[in-house]
């Protein structure tokens, strides 16, 4: 699985980029004025940072299952005035199908465009329904390598972001050294520093998401990886973490395309140092059967094994990191709370820490929770949803997913020895509870 198209991306964007700029054209003149991008991991992360880096509100991102979030995401903008970005280089990722077939039912086929790869499920259903767009997915980009790809170049072009720029900068990337620097990172992990904080200036914060899922899908896996640090609310400095800050990233948002690249290069030389693949996720389809096992009634739905929060927090061991998975809708009082509930963790255990919200993390840092080193404490947080809805062409609800993706991934962790524990909030307000 050596992916290694996402190298000429650039080039083929720039080729391509007058034929986007023309389909974002049509589009607003047709009265389409709003983008939901429904996608999973990589195929919809890049549109999100570069909404936020370029504080565009046009576009917005569908990535969860919880049937409220579904719910929030088409009260967003007038659904008779949404253009849907449908991503998924597989073509049968069940979240995006289900968010497609969802507003398939509202809205019209013209206001569809998909990017996905050719022959897939998505790509036949795109054409059967007749799509305004069905994009090729490039077959040699994995879906965390395609930010330089339509994935992310038809989002800035729907978003007026000067994409030419954006691309022809990145012939400016020093491939040695950013070969140099994932050796850098690797051989610093090795030697016991295997928690990497990345810290980009704040015109480009978002940017470390993106680093994220990458560093994390890529190298964690046959008990090895870098656990990448996001907006750390303690930023205390550790004996076993290192650290890429602000005045190692370009502030400029045009120079996005660069960072995007240079970490890709970084990333590749980081696995081969370590050892492992970096363009399979072995642990992410083993978090899918399970999930779809409990969808078909191949699980039994009783108590899973997991830890309290207490026995949790005595497991704690030199080296080890706390994660926080919510099976939460995400947003700023939500996000706020945890952040404030990781750091109480972290300063108790002298340790780093990661927030993910399901199912979103399944698709990027879920590969080294299972795969990489056996050494996080993992905290699985679910909630009752207020409403649940069917899900259009499939035989169950967005509730019954979602909860199947949680309980999926908690038998996911526990068949790999972590150490996990499982809370059921019965409202929002016991999220301050959460302490160690």
């Amino acid at each position: 699985m050596n992916l290694l198209g996402w190298i000429d991306a650039p080039q083929h964007s720039l080729a391509q980029w007058d034929e986007l700029v023309a389909l974002a054209a049509a589009a607003r003149a047709d009265g389409l004025d709003h983008t939901l991008v429904c996608g999973m991991g990589g195929s919809s992360l890049v549109a999100e940072v570069l909404a936020e880096t370029f504080r565009k509100n046009e576009l917005h991102v569908l990535d969860s299952t919880n049937p409220d979030a579904v719910r929030a995401a088409e009260r967003v903008h007038d659904v008779s005035r949404t253009l849907f970005l449908v991503a998924s280089k597989s073509g049968n990722t069940v979240e995006t199908l289900a968010f497609c077939n969802y507003f398939l039912r509202r809205a019209r086929p013209g206001q569809f465009i998909a990017i996905t790869e050719t022959e897939s499920p998505l790509d036949s259903l795109g054409r059967e329904r007749g799509f305004r767009a069905v994009l090729p997915h490039p077959p040699d980009v994995g879906g965390r390598y395609s930010g330089l790809t339509a994935i992310g170049m038809l989002p800035a072009a729907l978003l007026g972001i000067d994409g030419r720029t954006l691309l022809e900068r990145t012939r400016g990337v020093d491939v040695k050294a950013a070969k140099a620097l994932g050796v850098a990172i690797a051989d610093r992990a090795m030697a016991g520093r295997d928690k990497l904080l990345v810290a980009p200036p704040p015109q480009v914060d978002w940017l470390a998401h993106w680093v994220e899922q990458l560093v994390a899908e890529s190298s964690g896996k046959d008990g090895r990886g870098v656990i990448p640090i996001v907006h750390d609310p303690v930023r205390a400095a550790l004996p076993d973490m290192q650290s890429v800050g602000p005045q190692e990233i370009s502030s400029d948002p045009l120079d996005l395309g660069i960072e995007f690249l240079r970490w890709e290069y970084a990333t590749q030389a980081l696995c081969e140092r370590l050892g492992v693949n970096a363009f399979d996720q072995p642990d992410v389809d083993e978090a899918k059967r399970l999930a779809r096992a409990e969808l078909t009634g191949a699980q039994q739905s009783d108590p899973l094994p997991t830890l309290s929060l207490e026995t949790l927090r005595r497991s704690a061991r030199p080296g080890d990191y706390f994660a926080i998975l919510a099976y939460l809708p995400q947003g700023p009082q939500v996000l706020a709370e945890f952040q404030a509930v990781r750091a109480v963790w972290g300063k108790a255990l002298n340790c780093a820490t990661t927030l993910g919200f399901g199912p979103r993390y399944l698709h990027s840092t879920g590969q080294l929770h299972k795969g990489g080193p056996n050494t996080g404490l993992f905290l699985v947080i679910t909630a009752d949803t207020r409403e649940d809805m069917p899900i259009p062409g499939m035989a169950w609800t967005f509730g019954e997913l979602y909860r199947a993706q949680a309980r999926g991934d908690v038998r996911a962790l526990l068949a790999r020895g972590r150490r996990v524990a499982h809370v059921h909030l019965s409202s929002l307000a016991e999220i301050a509870q959460l302490h160690p």
